[in-house]
């Protein structure tokens, strides 16, 4: 008589099954805070497109082409006035006669024996009309730059306009030390140049 082998038992185990949580709500609001944090944080310090976060790579083309082989370095002096004048007297100089600006290529202004009026012009602005090349405009307002652009710049973007090829100008460059003694000697002036105040002054010393 052989004795019967019993298996044990299987183990029963329980069959899956889905259910869902909800997320803590301070998950979310540390969630929340560090994005606004993080935005914050971009905001003050990113520099978003500002040419002067990103120079020398502000134009990446230019950086790429060497500068003239003879005469002053144009590429600042243009990189200015694209982005301060260029809006109202064009990208191509030509002016915009719906605002009052008149042209700066062929400026007999500009092309001065000296810059001594446009340096003027630059740093307190200018109002009234004025006849450029013998074509009268009417009365626009140049906004002053003085508080704006230093020294440097503004020189630069001076020699750019009395000199830029494109234009066929050829006129003596504008240094920082020019525009510096101008700015000393008109320093308490408050008010904009006229045509008329500015023809009083030698174009160049």
């Amino acid at each position: 008589m052989s004795a019967e082998v019993k298996s044990p038992n299987p183990t029963t185990e329980a069959e899956p099954t889905a259910s869902s949580a909800t997320v803590p709500m301070w998950l979310i609001a540390l969630m929340l805070l560090l994005l606004l944090g993080g935005a914050v944080y971009f905001d003050a310090r990113g520099g978003w497109f500002d040419a002067r976060v990103y120079r020398p790579f502000a134009a990446l083309p230019e950086q790429f082409q060497p500068p003239p082989p003879d005469g002053p370095d144009l590429r600042p002096g243009r990189r200015i006035y694209d982005a301060a004048c260029a809006a109202c007297h064009m990208v191509n100089g030509v002016g915009n006669p719906a605002v009052n600006a008149p042209p700066i290529a062929g400026s007999d202004w500009v092309l001065a024996d000296g810059p001594n009026r446009l340096i003027r012009i630059v740093l307190d602005g200018l109002t009234g009309p004025i006849e450029v090349s013998g074509k009268q405009y009417g009365g626009g307002v140049m906004t002053p730059f003085k508080g704006t652009f230093t020294d440097e710049e503004i020189a630069q973007v001076l020699t750019y306009i009395r000199r830029n090829p494109d234009w066929k100008h050829d006129a003596s460059e504008v240094t920082a030390e020019q525009v510096a003694k101008i700015r000393e000697q008109t320093k308490d002036r408050a008010i904009n140049w006229t045509p008329a105040e500015l023809l009083t002054i030698p174009a160049k010393d």
